[in-house]
């Protein structure tokens, strides 16, 4: 094809048809810049297509690790309920002067820790340079406001609870509770451990006249309420985002 080109402007130049060569050459200038142009354009669609498919795939996985937080969100829930309950119970009793053998119980359900995990596998991919992949830029600001907000707060209140948890255990626990004769082997709920290291006052009544032991319950069981909140607030926010990634991700594989 060069060589055909070139054989035309050589019989223009030797017949002396200058116009008509520059003619020519414009021409060929333009069909250059058109090759180029569709060139351009079709590597520009197949590297869209690659990138969507990327995106689809990036979808895909933060969907799978949304899903999976918002289910660690709800047993967090379930567990911090555990502990709201052995709060308010062990109040009562103090409040009321009254000692039974759930006491024991009740403490261990208001001390018990419990660590929430979080699934990172998309957002650690997004980290890696890849987050221009989404398009959508509400879908985009939804994953990064979960990722870089609402997740990390619940690992901080997650800290500040288990921080006044080893401070009760410390402060009051240690020296005005003892290793309860009898231990109980107990199961809050079905993901809970069996439960037999308890502890019971060693002056209930003493304890029960004790307004600093009391107020430090009532403090950690406002910390609770506050986590319990939280944790509805951002399990709303997981569920709006999964919403949006089934969308969009229905909509790419119509596509």
């Amino acid at each position: 094809m060069i060589k055909f080109f070139r054989k035309i402007r050589q019989n223009l130049l030797m017949e002396n048809k200058t116009s008509k060569y520059f003619k020519y050459a414009i021409g060929e200038i333009i069909l250059v810049v058109i090759g180029i142009l569709i060139a351009l354009q079709i590597n520009n669609w197949n590297e869209q297509r690659k990138n969507s498919k990327q995106e689809v795939r990036l979808l895909k996985q933060l969907q799978t690790d949304i899903s999976t937080n918002k289910n660690n969100v709800e047993e967090q829930y379930k567990r911090l309920i555990i502990n709201k309950g052995g709060i308010d119970s062990l109040i009562f009793r103090l409040e009321n002067k009254h000692y039974d053998l759930m006491v024991p119980m009740y403490l261990s359900q208001a001390l018990r820790k419990s660590d929430f995990n979080r699934a990172t596998s998309g957002y650690n991919i997004m980290q890696n340079g890849k987050a221009s992949l989404i398009s959508d830029e509400s879908v985009l600001k939804s994953i990064l406001n979960l990722y870089e907000n609402d997740l990390p707060d619940i690992l901080d209140r997650q800290i500040e609870m288990n921080n006044s948890i080893d401070y009760i255990q410390n402060d009051f626990i240690n020296k005005l509770f003892k290793k309860a004769p009898n231990s109980l082997s107990i199961k809050f709920n079905e993901f809970d451990v069996v439960s037999t290291d308890l502890f019971e006052p060693i002056d209930f009544s003493s304890l029960s006249q004790n307004i600093e032991f009391r107020n430090i319950l009532i403090q950690f069981g406002k910390l609770v309420e506050a986590r319990l909140v939280y944790l509805k607030n951002t399990e709303a926010q997981l569920d709006e985002t999964i919403q949006i990634l089934d969308s969009k991700t229905k909509l790419d594989q119509h596509d």
